[in-house]
């Protein structure tokens, strides 16, 4: 008896180190894909039926695609993989941010509060060893290399990844196409209203 739950441990662990190879992970996953695949279809098709025209951007889920995503979110969970913050920047961060390198972009993610003061502090640092105005602020000169480097205002970068925050990350990484789905649906009914 002990050694059988020795080997479902081993298993388990097994799988979560590695649940792109999982079966059962994988099946969970595909379950979770089918429901938001077909629910999405199922918006798309009467959106097509009806002669809907939206704003919106929304389109068909690839099934296959969405697995991967899913299981990629179990992987940044496990040991040795991405961060859940890395899978987040890679399918969820805003387009205006430049994600070329989400592993980089994660490592501010996770940064405390500290952490994060004294990174500002030291790319502060290197603008005035570069020659730098020293009348400039470790903000203004911080936001110079956050806007060069990721496009955006350094209060952009911390209002979307230095304030990450994992459960909002997972909302976005599970339940996101959902929410879409149902901002399609609305559109759906304005647009016949």
């Amino acid at each position: 008896m002990l050694t059988d739950k020795l080997q479902r441990a081993r298993e388990a662990k097994a799988e979560i180190q590695n649940p792109h190879e999982s079966e059962r992970i994988r099946a969970i996953a595909e379950v979770l894909a089918t429901i938001q695949t077909e629910t999405r279809g199922a918006v798309m098709d009467q959106r097509d039926t009806l002669g809907v025209e939206t704003d919106d951007d929304t389109d068909r889920l690839d099934k296959s695609e969405r697995v991967g995503q899913i299981l990629d979110v179990v992987d940044g969970y496990g040991p040795g993989g991405p961060s859940l913050a890395e899978i987040w920047l890679r399918q969820c961060a805003p387009d205006d941010l430049n994600t070329e390198d989400p592993e980089a972009l994660a490592q501010y993610a996770e940064m405390s509060h500290e952490e994060w003061t004294a990174q500002i502090e030291r790319w502060a640092q290197t603008y005035r060893d570069s020659g730098a105005d020293a009348m400039h602020s470790d903000r203004s000169l911080a936001d110079a290399h956050v806007s060069g480097k990721w496009g955006v205002s350094l209060e952009r970068f911390e209002s979307v990844v230095v304030d990450w925050n994992a459960g909002d990350a997972l909302t976005d990484l599970l339940g996101g196409p959902s929410e879409a789905t149902e901002e399609a649906v609305r559109a759906n009914t304005e647009a016949l209203a």
